[in-house]
């Protein structure tokens, strides 16, 4: 599979997974725990090409597009949190000072503070998940399965969501992904992602008013 593919793979769990939490469907909830991981390891592969050269265009899209994702996404999930582009928002201005610095442990570990603190959706994990994708390499390394299976149970435990321990899983489908497949995106593809979580969560938002 080709990383568009792979995104478009994770947009359509996140779906199943937004569309079981209307419905109260468990099991479609279950699936669409694989979608969050997927999305932090595209994240993870344009930090790795991009990194900080484009930093200030993908902090100003993710705040942008977040911003008019909260409110819909608040009706969404009946409650306060803010969204999944939000915690990107703040993992991606963590890697960008953590760059600039010789102390990245401690700003690694304040931004999963500020990420916990802020409310963001998956809280912390929001900024482990991409750093631990950073790493993986085709099958992952023993150190690395160690890592991620601990901080997939560590969440799990302090999230009090004991069907987010799926999530574990979804290295096995990173490993599909075949460099050989790669093909320059277009504008389209590059911003589609932007533009539809905003509107379908807007979509979903209203049917949940009107059930």
């Amino acid at each position: 599979m080709s990383q568009n593919q792979i995104k478009y793979l994770a947009t359509l769990l996140m779906i199943i997974d937004h569309i079981g939490l209307l419905l109260e469907i468990n099991e479609l909830r279950l699936i669409g725990r694989l979608s969050f991981p997927l999305f932090c390891w595209i994240l993870a592969r344009n930090w790795e090409r991009r990194g900080e050269k484009t930093a200030n265009g993908l902090i100003g899209r993710l705040l942008f597009f977040g911003i008019i994702s909260q409110f819909p996404y608040i009706l969404l999930v009946n409650r306060i949190e803010l969204n999944v582009l939000l915690s990107f928002l703040v993992c991606v201005l963590t890697f960008n000072e953590i760059h600039k610095t010789n102390k990245k442990l401690m700003l690694l570990l304040s931004g999963m503070a500020a990420a916990q603190f802020l409310n963001v959706s998956y809280g912390w994990f929001a900024v482990a998940c991409p750093l631990l994708m950073l790493s993986f390499k085709r099958c992952g390394s023993k150190g690395w399965w160690f890592c991620w299976a601990t901080a997939n149970i560590a969440y799990t435990i302090t999230s009090g969501y004991f069907i987010q321990i799926l999530a574990i899983f979804t290295p096995l489908i990173v490993m599909y992904h075949n460099p050989a497949k790669e093909k320059k995106p277009g504008k389209v593809e590059k911003k589609f992602f932007y533009y539809f979580y905003p509107i379908h969560l807007a979509g979903l938002a209203t049917m949940r008013t009107l059930l």
